[in-house]
């Protein structure tokens, strides 16, 4: 593959594994189902300092919410995106990415959290920089290299949906 191109069989585990991972996000909330607010969110702005400017802050808390309210709602959406996500092959990958965009809360969700990682993440600079867990990962589909790869993975999907906060 040419470039910082992604396979179709990255996109989907990313937005698979993207929506699966609201499941705990949710959970880490500080509020409670039913009663959701912006303020619930895990995230302690102090930590995040530096990251991401004010107006980026609260578009994430909102998108964080909104997430919430999703996983809330359907539950039963975490089994079936891990599974889904366990089943990904270079073979079956579009059939995949056709199924996530057919459901409309899995794709939410994932778009939730692509919108979320390039709020954070405007540039592949800011995503090196600021020691990105995903700098670390061995995951095959991960950053693996210099090149920042895993950056251009969520910008390529962002791009390809429709979901750039850039745009």
């Amino acid at each position: 593959m040419a470039g910082n191109e992604t396979s179709p069989e990255i996109k989907a585990k990313i937005m698979l594994d993207e929506a699966n991972l609201a499941f705990c996000e949710t959970a880490e909330r500080k509020d409670e189902p039913g009663n959701r607010n912006k303020e619930g969110s895990a995230w302690e702005q102090g930590k995040m300092d530096g990251e991401f400017d004010e107006e980026d802050y609260e578009r994430i808390l909102e998108l964080q919410l909104e997430a919430a309210n999703i996983c809330d709602t359907h539950p039963d959406l975490e089994d079936k995106t891990s599974e889904l996500f366990q089943n990904v092959t270079a073979d079956n990958a579009e059939e995949i990415i056709k199924q996530i965009t057919d459901e409309p809360d899995i794709r939410d969700l994932a778009r939730i959290a692509v919108t979320i990682f390039l709020l954070r993440f405007p540039t592949v600079q800011s995503f090196v920089n600021k020691g990105h867990p995903l700098v670390l990962a061995t995951d095959e589909y991960m950053l693996e290299n210099a090149d920042a790869q895993n950056w251009h993975d969520y910008k390529n999907i962002a791009r390809d949906m429709g979901w750039d906060p850039a745009d």
